[in-house]
């Protein structure tokens, strides 16, 4: 059988075979995010996802997780630079520093990417 998406602006584009569709899901993890901080209100992290083993850039969802808080924060489940091997997302305190909070908290980024294999 043949997939066939109908996205644009993706490297999915295209026609290609069933067997070459590959879902694959991770985390971060609890404790062992690496966040890093891009001013006292927001935090980024790159996520590796090299170990799926997708030929192209996947289609990325993704969702911010712990024990707190994170409700109350905005940008957890936008992707930025995806690629085959990673992303990135940035996540933004209204009227709070982030600055200890996420590893108090224990956030970590949970995501599923949907692409192709071959």
């Amino acid at each position: 059988a043949v997939v066939s998406t109908q996205s644009t602006g993706s490297a999915e584009e295209g026609l290609r075979e069933e067997r070459c569709a590959k879902v694959c899901a991770g985390t971060t993890g609890r404790g062992r995010t690496n966040w890093s901080h891009y001013n006292s209100a927001g935090l980024h992290v790159t996520v590796d996802i090299s170990k799926c083993g997708f030929v192209s850039v996947p289609t990325i969802t993704t969702a911010l997780e712990g024990s707190s808080s994170h409700w109350t924060h905005n940008g957890g489940s936008e992707v930025y630079s995806g690629t085959a091997t990673s992303f990135e997302t940035y996540i933004h305190a209204v009227n709070s520093d982030l600055r200890g909070r996420a590893d108090e908290y224990e956030w970590n980024m949970e995501w599923i990417a949907v692409g192709y294999i071959c």
